[in-house]
């Protein structure tokens, strides 16, 4: 039974035992939790009926309003037990108030009129309890009416989501082959030396690029590049990067040339906003036994002889950075025996599950053991690699990884 379901009763008789009070618009008559002792009748005005979910005073449930005739409070009458509800002034308004205190007196003074009061209490509350039963019925309605909408939202919402998501994944797998076939990935020899390459994104595309070209009977000539960033982004910079180098890679005489070229074409064409990158450019001179590079920030290569490992370390500033920056070739010999590996930096920068870093002291030591176990060019390739996944364990790879190496065909115990 609802607010406007409710019984009238006549409470006139009783006006004569209760103190007039009025409330201005919006007054808090009763409140719910505190301790009532008193009983209200409406002479004049409107008041509303709500209460508190819960204790949290997060949410509220609006119960209804009362209006003149209608009265509330009434279980305070029999016990002091916390209120149950809010009430509200909704306009000025005059109640006639009966304490607890009155009500025993009444009880001695006039025993049928409290008899009287007493029925039309039982009655009132009965009904109020079917009426704020009601209410949430309806309320449990509602909410229901809301979770079935916002189902088929969701689902929809979620079958969206899905079909992108399937288009995003299709375009990714899209990338990624295009990005490993324009990728050296299969070659395994290059002139007379052996030629061998690990590739490993953290994602299905990666920032690292690479590629390798006999450019005279000679001469060969080793590009590695590392965009900044990682995913889609870094792959897209790798495809411009790529697009350039090729239209530069049989023109330029020396390493730096290269290096050069590509860093003044990418601050006119592309600006300087996350199109940073490092690179490393290594001629082998097969005749004159010389190796030639010239790095733009990138990690040092590094070159196996019998007897040592020489690290590539004559380095300049990043691509794309700065206009006008020169770079400069550096000499090392390179004979027969000898082997070049080229490595970006995410071997490097990798971390284990405890934390620590790869380094190059782990590397260096990964190079020693190849060379003791007499590993091939290949194998001491996919060595490292095996090394760099045993370091890193469950710990997610912190960014692309790849391997170059190459290197005389035959066994020299390296």
């Amino acid at each position: 039974m609802g607010l406007e379901d409710k019984p009238t009763v006549d409470l006139s008789f009783l006006i004569k035992e209760m103190k007039k009070v009025e409330f201005d618009s919006g007054s808090l008559v009763i409140e719910q939790y505190t301790l009532g002792d008193s009983f209200y009748f409406i002479d004049k005005g409107s008041v509303e009926v709500w209460k508190y979910l819960d204790e949290t005073k997060q949410e509220i449930l609006v119960i209804g309003d009362l209006v003149s005739g209608d009265y509330f409070g009434e279980i305070s009458l029999i016990d002091s037990a916390p209120r149950t509800v809010n009430i509200t002034t909704k306009e000025k308004s005059i109640l006639y108030k009966l304490t607890r205190e009155d009500f025993h007196r009444l009880i001695q003074t006039s025993p049928e009129m409290t008899l009287t009061l007493l029925k039309l209490l039982t009655a009132r509350i009965r009904n109020a309890e079917q009426r704020e039963n009601q209410v949430l019925i309806q309320k449990n309605k509602e909410l229901r009416l809301q979770n079935e909408t916002l189902e088929v939202m969701v689902k929809e919402r979620t079958a969206k989501l899905t079909q992108s998501l399937k288009i995003i994944q299709e375009d990714l797998e899209t990338a990624k082959t295009i990005q490993r076939n324009i990728l050296p990935l299969g070659l395994k020899h290059i002139a007379h030396l052996d030629f061998a390459s690990k590739f490993e994104p953290m994602a299905e595309v990666g920032g690292d690029i690479f590629d390798v070209i006999r450019l005279e009977k000679s001469k060969i000539r080793l590009f590695l590049a590392d965009a900044i960033g990682h995913g889609v982004q870094a792959a897209l910079i790798t495809m411009a990067i790529k697009a350039e180098y090729d239209h530069l890679k049989h023109n330029a005489q020396n390493p730096s040339d290269v290096l050069y070229a590509l860093n003044q074409i990418f601050i006119d064409r592309y600006g300087k906003k996350s199109n940073q990158f490092t690179a490393v450019i290594v001629d082998l001179k097969m005749e004159e036994n010389l190796l030639v590079y010239a790095s733009a920030g990138h990690n040092e290569p590094y070159v196996l002889n019998k007897s040592e490992i020489v690290p590539l370390n004559e380095s300049g500033l990043m691509l794309g950075l700065e206009k006008d920056v020169e770079y400069s070739d550096s000499i090392v010999p390179f004979g027969l025996g000898d082997r070049l590996f080229m490595i970006s930096d995410g071997y490097l920068e990798q971390e284990n599950e405890k934390g620590n870093l790869l380094g190059e002291s782990k590397l260096l030591s990964s190079f020693h053991s190849a060379r003791s176990l007499g590993f091939s060019l290949a194998d001491t390739v996919q060595y490292l690699m095996e090394e760099f996944h045993s370091f890193r364990g469950n710990a997610p790879m912190m960014d692309d990884v790849t391997i170059l190496g190459i290197g005389t065909s035959y066994e020299l115990g390296v």
